[in-house]
């Protein structure tokens, strides 16, 4: 069972250069909420020149899912284990200020199947103050079913994505993006299936497979900006989203690092995020439509996120992280689920060279 509709991981949003120091990292996720679903996410990443001019990468990861939310409950089953594998590898070539960036990631769960390739371009201008990346990545997704060798449904998604860095004195730095995303294929879910009822007390009459429209358009604006204060520096950025679905949203977050002696630095966070409800979203149906969701991700809702990660390091070429974010979902409008709270831990450490 595939708990996001894709994760579509592009250079393009956060263009890399090809010329980085090699490095190794290994972490270990652990997400957990409310709606009894635990995620345990250990993985492994590596990169390393190449050439004074090339940068190769390579990464694995492993989702480890239990669950028993209310999108388990909508099933026969009361409960889901499943496990989802990703590879990843990328490569960039620096060609004066133009850097070429290429990405490829394959990954596979009992019921879903994705490739995603991704390819950025970036340049620098007036003495590397200004530089601006232009991305684009698509992602060939086939949706199974668990137990039903007869359910097999398609997904592309296609993704662009522009970016102006800006420096604008030597401690402050801007940033603005725009993202462009076009989803066509079946994406609803093949578990969910929609209640039909005179009220949200009354017993269903009856009930039908989830139904979504098969294409999708999403834009996203964000604008950020770091500022150094002295030793430590703040972030800030701004995202407003909409998509034809009916969705808009508003993300605000904040960061703020702060240098603990030679060794150590503080990370504190706080993200706020508001969205409202798909056109075709009802909290209840009392007739069978064209296209019906049981989704709360449609549904009218705003979530709150605060944490702090803390990195350490332990040797000259060994740094070690813990982090902790603490999360609160709210979902106006969302009969199974009022809210939802948890906890995002992790735990790392890399070996830089």
């Amino acid at each position: 069972m595939r708990l996001q509709l894709i994760a579509l991981a592009l250079v393009a949003c956060a263009a890399a250069r090809a010329h980085a120091d090699t490095t190794f990292a290994a972490k270990t996720q652990v997400y957990a909420d409310s709606d009894h679903t635990t995620v345990v996410s250990p993985a492994v990443e590596a990169s390393a020149d190449v050439a004074p001019t090339t940068n190769v990468s390579l990464g694995y990861l492993v989702d480890i899912v239990s669950s028993a939310s209310v999108d388990v409950v909508t099933q026969a089953s009361k409960e889901m284990h499943d496990q989802r594998h990703q590879v990843s590898t990328g490569l960039a070539q620096i060609f004066g200020a133009l850097t070429i960036s290429g990405s490829y990631s394959f990954s596979r769960e009992n019921d879903y199947l994705s490739h995603t390739f991704g390819v950025t371009a970036t340049r620098d201008f007036d003495d590397k103050n200004t530089t601006l990346s232009l991305g684009y990545g698509a992602s060939l997704n086939t949706v199974g079913r668990a137990n039903d060798d007869n359910f097999s449904r398609s997904l592309t998604v296609q993704h662009v994505a522009a970016t102006w860095t800006q420096v604008f004195s030597p401690a402050t730095i801007g940033q603005l993006t725009y993202e462009l995303e076009y989803a066509d294929g079946y994406q609803a879910s093949p578990y969910r299936f929609v209640p039909v009822r005179l009220s949200v007390d009354a017993a269903p009459e009856f009930w039908v497979p989830e139904t979504d429209p098969e294409t999708r358009y999403r834009h996203s604006f964000v604008v950020g900006v770091n500022h150094a204060l002295g030793d430590d520096s703040v972030q800030a950025d701004y995202r407003f989203y909409t998509d034809t679905w009916g969705i808009t949203s508003h993300t605000v977050g904040a960061r703020y690092f702060k240098k603990l002696g030679k060794k150590a630095e503080l990370r504190l966070r706080e993200r706020f995020y508001t969205q409202g409800a798909a056109t075709f979203y009802e909290n209840v149906y009392t007739q069978a439509e064209q296209f019906m969701a049981y989704d709360r991700e449609l549904s009218p809702l705003w979530s709150e996120t605060v944490g702090a990660k803390l990195t350490y390091r332990l040797a000259p070429h060994v740094e070690g992280e813990l982090k902790c974010d603490v999360f609160y979902y709210s979902y106006s409008d969302f009969a199974p689920l009022a809210s939802r709270t948890g906890t995002n831990t992790g735990i790392g450490v890399s070996l830089l060279y």
